[in-house]
């Protein structure tokens, strides 16, 4: 999957994350989170479905692990991590890849 949102360009050929041409330093989890979100923009993932896509089924940690990826997603590709305009928190749900605004 290759996904271009303006200034944010994730390649999963090459596990690269691009913003405004500059390569970010994602962990291969936080990759696997933010691919999984922006694959389906505005789509709601609860924290289950994303532990199981980016950690496997086999995970045995807290489903709030999930939580302190984004965080760190959030603080590396958002303009301003607390107010995110990229990866939105559907509370109670889990998150959601808005894919409206620009970075």
């Amino acid at each position: 999957m290759s996904f271009n949102k303006g200034a944010l360009i994730i390649d999963s050929q090459t596990y690269e994350i691009k913003k405004n041409g500059r390569l970010l330093d994602l962990t291969p989890t936080e990759f696997k989170v933010l691919e999984a979100l922006a694959s389906h923009p505005g789509k709601v993932f609860t924290r289950e479905e994303l532990i199981e896509r980016a950690l496997g089924y086999q995970f045995e940690g807290y489903e709030r692990s999930i939580d302190a990826h984004v965080k760190n997603i959030r603080h590396k590709i958002e303009v301003d991590p607390g107010s995110p305009a990229l990866i939105l928190t559907i509370y109670g749900v889990g998150y959601r890849f808005s894919g409206k605004k620009d970075v």
